[in-house]
């Protein structure tokens, strides 16, 4: 039952309660009767405060027809005393309109606030959303540096507060925020470097101050960029241009040696047939030999130069990635190495199938001889959040450096001996040209992890 019935029935059953006391007391019973009457008060200010101004007119309005009748039947005639408790019964409607009408004022102000409160509510949430839905952490702090406003992304980034407070202890960060706050800089802005214990990302940090109506500058708000990706698309296509400049002058050079050694290369063996003196013939053994050498590093030089025309066709990437491990497993020895494919669900994918096998031979050669000592190496393919295809080539290798993964793409840049440093260069290029992208993670003596990401076939 409700609130409201519940006192309109107590109003209600005070009436006629106090009414039918009225009725069965007796005549001598006046200074009852005066009692009585004073009674009615009660239900008439319960129902003015419960119902505001039309519970108390109507409750007064109903004692006072309940009530008057009673008078004629006590007195048994019309006369001064009749009129002046007829007077008071008329009290009881007007204590009734006032006290309605005081409750009603308090009531509408009341409702008034609470209208104020939720509107603000609402531009609260609207606000929260606002910032919520900004793809850059926002956080507000006061003139002690404290956070007060801290938006969803800017949890995501640093996951609690006191990790924002720890970022925002940055030595420089805070001399810089206690300028904006003395109003010494209008904003300040810079790149920073954050580790979220499971990967470094790179930040760019904005400061602005913080102002209340008047002007006058209560505190500083904070914006934080993740500009990871940002970076990331800058290194490609700075590492793209240095591909194609370095192409260019490549295929030149390469051109211009290869006519030369071509030349050593056959008076060399001209002069090893005629030639019987066994330390001079084997001279010129090793001078055709690295001559031979010098061929494959100028046909790799040619290869990754030249412009290549792709037999684009739809293929099966598990059945390319199964091909490829085939290869590689005849061809190293079984009891030193192990290559494992795990692929629960195959892919469609559009691309080179030559191409793409001879980028996946280069990541995997790779990693084979990043452990000299034999390990495992491990394929892994399966989808991302961004519906592309991802092969993971992880090894147990000795590892790479920060610095090195900066390099470990650019052409020319090895760590071996014997090496080109074509080959991941040559590999970076196949990928980016079937429009993918390839990622390295990796960490000194805890092996190595070569991300590659294809765009799968659309359904037709």
């Amino acid at each position: 039952m409700s609130e409201k019935k519940i006192s309109s029935g107590i109003v209600i059953g005070l009436i006629i309660i106090i009414t039918l006391l009225h009725y069965t007391t007796g005549s001598v019973g006046w200074p009852l009767h005066d009692f009585y009457r004073r009674l009615y008060y009660l239900p008439i200010i319960i129902a003015a405060f419960r119902f505001r101004m039309k519970g108390g007119f109507f409750a007064s309005l109903a004692v006072v027809l309940l009530y008057s009748p009673h008078m004629l039947f006590y007195f048994g005639r019309i006369n001064l005393e009749v009129l002046n408790q007829l007077f008071e019964a008329g009290m009881f409607v007007v204590v009734g309109m006032i006290t309605g009408i005081l409750v009603e004022g308090d009531y509408r102000k009341r409702m008034l606030l609470e209208m104020k409160i939720s509107e603000l509510a609402d531009m609260e949430n609207y606000t929260h959303n606002v910032l919520d839905s900004i793809d850059s952490g926002i956080l507000s702090i006061d003139s002690n540096n404290k956070i007060t406003t801290i938006n969803k992304k800017a949890i995501n980034l640093f996951e609690t507060s006191e990790n924002a407070m720890n970022f925002l202890g940055n030595a420089e960060l805070q001399l810089m925020a206690e300028e904006v706050l003395k109003g010494k800089r209008m904003s300040y802005s810079r790149e920073y470097m954050y580790n979220t214990g499971e990967k470094v990302v790179d930040l760019f940090v904005l400061l602005h101050p913080l102002r209340n109506i008047d002007g006058i500058i209560e505190g500083a708000v904070v914006v934080i960029r993740d500009i990871t990706g940002l970076k990331q698309l800058q290194e490609q296509l700075r590492r793209s241009e240095g591909l194609s400049a370095i192409g260019q002058m490549a295929s030149s050079v390469a051109h211009e040696i290869r006519n030369p050694l071509g030349i050593i290369k056959t008076i060399s063996q001209t002069i090893g047939r005629d030639i019987k003196d066994t330390e001079l013939k084997e001279g010129l053994t090793i001078i055709n030999d690295e001559i031979n050498r010098a061929n494959k590093v100028i046909k790799e030089l040619l290869d990754f130069a030249k412009p290549y025309s792709y037999m684009i066709e739809r293929l099966s990437i598990r059945e390319l990635l199964s091909e490829v491990v085939n290869i590689v497993s005849r061809s190293q020895d079984r009891n030193l190495y192990h290559i494992s494919l795990t692929a629960p669900e195959d892919y469609c994918i559009e691309g080179d199938i030559d191409k793409l096998k001879q980028a996946f031979l280069n990541i995997i050669l790779n990693g084979l001889q990043a452990m000299k000592n034999g390990g495992n190496l491990s394929i892994a393919l399966s989808s991302d959040a961004n519906g592309l295809a991802a092969i993971d080539f992880k090894d147990d290798g000795e590892g790479i450096s920060k610095e090195i993964q900066k390099k470990i793409f650019d052409p020319f840049y090895t760590t071996k001996a014997a090496g080109t440093g074509l080959g991941l260069s040559i590999t970076y290029r196949i990928v980016e040209e079937h429009r993918g992208k390839i990622e390295i993670e990796s960490e000194v003596n805890q092996g190595t992890t070569i991300k590659v990401l294809l765009p799968i076939c659309i359904e037709a």
